[in-house]
């Protein structure tokens, strides 16, 4: 059984935890048997030693790199140590966000507004080769919920997936780190649970950005539960932590 951290950086309303869970049911649906997945708050210990680890998955958070919080700064640098020491990372989301923050690269609130629902992302060339998308299609379709966005990357990423809204879907930096904007963890009940729950902020993004009000209503009818979002979860678990 492999050891993983689920480096946590946020969690569930306490408004929908009852009846949706939180962050680590919905890694450990996915994952299976094989992992034993060890919660850790970032938040309140952000630095903590990452050098027993089979892996890391950093989850999504309400947070915002654009609004910085002083253990940002400490989550970024356990981020490094885990690359620097061959521990497979995967960020989801805001986990995305903070390796890319923790590799140089730079955040921002996306200018095309909140980005929520059952999506499709495209793969770069290199996407299609790289093990956490190889043998699945071009275009993927995926679960998003966020409002940020990594827009800027040095010069040791390598962007593996992207879309119309949302321009940098998936990173790598090097072998063993990985970055997705999306989340490969939720169902769709989950995440027409947290639309519902947004259902006034989201309305109010749609009608400042010039879009129609009942588009959020088209969107949530076309949430759905992801299997190619799931598998790139699983990819990780396969070909990144237990290849290791």
């Amino acid at each position: 059984m492999r050891r993983l951290l689920l480096f946590k950086t946020g969690q569930t309303d306490n408004l929908l935890r009852a009846d949706i869970g939180d962050y680590e049911q919905w890694f450990s649906r996915v994952l299976g048997e094989r992992v034993h997945l060890h919660v850790h708050d970032a938040i309140t210990q952000p630095r903590t030693d990452v050098t027993h680890l089979d892996g890391m998955i950093v989850s999504g958070s309400p947070r915002s790199l654009v609004d910085p919080e002083p253990w940002m700064h400490d989550a970024a640098e356990t981020v490094r140590r885990a690359a620097d020491v061959g521990v497979p990372v995967l960020g989801v989301c805001f986990g995305h966000q903070l390796i890319a923050h923790a590799f140089g690269g730079r955040v921002r609130t996306n200018p095309n507004g909140w980005e929520v629902g059952t999506q499709e992302v495209e793969l770069t060339d290199e996407g299609e080769r790289d093990p956490l998308f190889a043998g699945l299609p071009r275009r993927v379709r995926v679960n998003q919920s966020h409002r940020d966005e990594v827009w800027e990357l040095g010069a040791s990423f390598r962007r593996l997936a992207g879309s119309d809204h949302t321009e940098t879907q998936a990173i790598a930096v090097g072998d063993h780190v990985r970055g997705v904007q999306f989340h490969p963890e939720m169902t769709a009940k989950v995440v027409r649970r947290i639309i519902e729950h947004r259902r006034p902020i989201l309305e109010e993004d749609y009608v400042c950005r010039g879009r129609c009000r009942t588009l959020l209503g088209r969107v949530f009818d076309g949430v759905s539960d992801t299997p190619h979002g799931e598998q790139t979860l699983r990819h990780f678990l396969e070909r990144f932590v237990e290849a290791a």
